[in-house]
């Protein structure tokens, strides 16, 4: 990238983002290029900016694709090859650097959260698109961990990157809370270190979309219907599509200071390796043997499209009285599935909420109205156990909030979704 197509330093190679109206495109895409050969070493596009470089002795080839979320990363044929020319470990060094490592966290975080808005260099949505999803697994790579010479590969706590939630609660004039100390969460976020070994471990992220509900939840419950008059002490609740888990432990903490003693909260995921963080991350915040006899959350397997539950399903033959799900749909199937599953799962009088995050650009366009085309569509069949169809009762535009989400977040669409 430099001179003999050497890599350079994050902090000579980074444009400042404090001019954004003279930055340009191939600033940026020579500066990600350059970041993912020190710290991700895969494939990176040649393009009329690296021409006059030597060509990186990297692979060509991307991961493809899934169809179920965002990519979790890039793969690289040979994840050993580097420049034969450059000094023998000269690239160990500078990414063992921590100056240069911080700098370039720093400066990929203020890329992710201006780019939306404030940079208008791009010469196309695609291309700015593109380059938010590379900086954003670039700093998933550079937030994870490193792992010290000599530490037990086993050690799962070297091998995550831990975040911590807080949310306010409204102030004593609220009387419905019993309790009114800020709830805080504590998150296996990512896997560090190394390329996920599952292609469609995305719910090993926490997304904006869950962060946004949890606050709006801690803000006002009542609205969500989380009160003991609507739920009683022991309600059953299911997080569709959990992936960390955030929604389901902050439900776990907020109920019971909602006087709902008992409440039983399962939050549930498809993929092995996200169900095994999220067993992880119950025992993070409930300790590793929590009460049996206490309402808590559990973690469980659930395959949207297979009409059979799991033989140890928490709630047994039970309905349960609210369905949560925050930004899991991707593809106009996943609507469909979702439906099913949840006509399978909700009581005659529960409510399903579903936040869907709207993508106005890049390939997840328009993918948050298969919720509405399937949810109000026509030839639903109806449920044998209500003799009703499920539809949207209503539904609530929300703004993007600022520092939260990724940059191809527009807004989110909030649906209550019963029986009718």
């Amino acid at each position: 990238m430099g001179p003999a197509g050497q890599l350079l330093p994050p902090t000579s190679s980074l444009p400042s983002l404090r001019q954004l109206d003279v930055v340009t495109e191939a600033q940026i895409l020579f500066a990600l290029d350059n970041l993912l050969a020190i710290y991700y070493p895969v494939a990176v596009p040649q393009s009329a900016l690296c021409e006059a470089s030597k060509p990186f002795k990297l692979s060509t080839r991307f991961a493809p694709l899934t169809d179920s979320g965002y990519n979790s990363g890039y793969t690289s044929e040979n994840e050993d090859d580097e420049d034969p020319d450059a000094e023998p470990g000269a690239l160990d060094r500078l990414r063992a650097d921590d100056l240069e490592r911080t700098f370039a966290t720093r400066w990929l975080t203020r890329f992710i959260a201006c780019a939306e808005d404030e940079l208008s260099g791009f010469s196309s949505e695609e291309t700015r698109q593109s380059a938010l999803e590379k900086a954003a697994d670039l700093l998933t790579q550079l937030l994870s961990p490193r792992r010290d010479e000599g530490a037990d590969p086993d050690d799962d706590e070297d091998d995550r990157f831990c975040r911590d939630f807080t949310f306010a609660l409204p102030g004593e004039s609220d009387e419905s809370y019993k309790d009114y100390t800020p709830i805080s969460v504590r998150l296996n976020d990512g896997l560090a270190g190394s390329r996920p070994t599952d292609h469609l471990d995305v719910g090993l992220q926490t997304w904006g979309a869950s962060i946004v509900l949890c606050q709006m939840m801690c803000d006002d419950a009542s609205r969500f219907g989380l009160t003991r008059t609507c739920l009683g002490p022991t309600p059953r609740i299911v997080e569709l599509g959990a992936g960390t888990g955030l929604v389901s432990l902050v439900l776990g903490q907020l109920l019971p200071r909602l006087g709902v003693e008992h409440p039983l909260v399962v939050a549930t995921d498809y993929h092995p390796s996200v169900i095994s963080n999220l067993v992880d991350n119950i025992a993070l915040n409930y300790g590793p043997t929590p009460d049996p006899d206490a309402g808590h959350v559990r973690a469980c397997a659930l395959d949207w499209a297979d009409a059979e539950l799991v033989p140890a399903w928490p709630l047994g033959d039970e309905p349960a009285d609210i369905l949560f799900a925050t930004d899991v749909v991707y593809a106009a199937e996943h609507a469909t599935m979702l439906y099913d599953c949840a006509s399978r799962l909700l009581a005659p009088e529960g409510v399903f909420w579903l936040l869907a995050t709207v993508r106005q650009n890049g390939r997840f366009n328009g993918v948050d109205k298969t919720v509405e085309a399937v949810f109000e569509g026509e030839g639903r069949a109806e449920s044998s156990r209500t003799g009703k169809v499920l539809t949207i009762l209503q539904s609530e535009d929300l703004e993007k909030r600022s520092g939260v989400g990724r940059g191809d977040e527009t807004f989110y669409k909030l649906f209550r979704i019963g029986w009718a």
